[in-house]
């Protein structure tokens, strides 16, 4: 009875938190749902008739919406594999003996801290900038034309400076993982023959599988929602070679005032997220059971 009574305690202490955070999800939601059939255009107030799934219909026909996706698919694979393989590399480096070893993880980790819109600016305007910056300065120094990447490679640019960005969080989740691995299975190996490859490929990569899948899923979910970095850099051009699903969202709802049809947008961004969500907690569920 006194175990009863103190769950029941227990649950109604955390209620209204609860309560609070469940009204703070579906509302928004919810009004996203309702406004996405409407037709619902800022620049004709009081004229919101129902039109169903007029804007679903006229969504999924923009010809802006499959570029976008496969954008967004590009730039998820495209920082999940910099991160990934980098993040590993980095552990492995930052796991051996070194001088300063703590000043060398903090300089690493640093990026993690650093506002979205900041740095972006940063390698907008210090790094890929072909005529101050310094990508541009090498090119000069190597007697080549400068490369305006923000142009000429723009959704790769993204991809750089989103990886820059997240490769400190990979990097510190996977050296965790990399020191919590046995010492004595190393050197049992290295006495066995084993070198330093296979080692890494028979003991510490099918160590640190599972701290990779969890990197993978919390970038996942982040990274299918990028705004910030395309804004500040490119506004999604040229064209709509650095559009993806948030930022067609936005230009829909925001630059051409059209809420219904942006609330649809979002509604279908949502969807897909909870669909590469719940695929990827499928995996890493199969992966923590082997």
């Amino acid at each position: 009875m006194a175990t009863q009574a103190s769950r029941a305690a227990g649950r109604l202490m955390i209620s209204p938190a609860v309560i609070l955070l469940f009204l703070w999800m579906i509302v928004p939601l919810g009004m996203t749902i309702y406004f996405s059939f409407l037709r619902y255009n800022l620049l004709i107030p009081g004229d919101n008739p129902f039109t169903g799934f007029e804007n679903y219909r006229y969504f999924f026909t923009d010809p802006n919406f499959w570029p976008a996706l496969f954008n967004t698919l590009l730039l998820v694979g495209g920082v999940l594999l910099i991160t990934t393989v980098g993040g590993i590399l980095l552990a492995l480096l930052l796991d051996q003996p070194m001088w300063g070893q703590g000043v060398v993880r903090v300089l690493v980790i640093a990026p993690f801290f650093v506002m979205p819109t900041v740095s972006a600016l940063v390698w907008k305007n210090m790094f890929m900038n072909p005529v101050n910056g310094l990508f541009g300065w090498l090119a000069g120094v190597f007697g080549l034309p400068p490369f305006d990447f923000l142009s000429q490679a723009p959704l790769f640019s993204i991809i750089l400076i989103v990886a820059w960005q997240w490769l400190p969080f990979a990097t510190l989740i996977l050296l965790t993982a990399l020191q919590s691995l046995d010492s004595e299975q190393l050197e049992a190996a290295e006495m066995d023959g084993a070198g330093p490859v296979s080692r890494f490929f028979h003991i510490m990569l099918p160590h640190l599988s599972r701290a990779a899948t969890v990197v993978i899923l919390i970038q996942t979910i982040f990274l299918l929602s990028i705004f910030a970095e395309i804004l500040v850099t490119t506004n999604g051009g040229p064209g709509n070679a650095s559009t993806n699903l948030t930022y067609l969202v936005y230009s829909q709802s925001l630059l051409q005032y059209d809420v219904g049809l942006g609330s649809a947008g979002g509604v279908i961004a949502v969807i897909l997220a909870n669909i590469v969500a719940i695929f990827l907690m499928r995996m890493i569920g199969k992966n923590l059971e082997t």
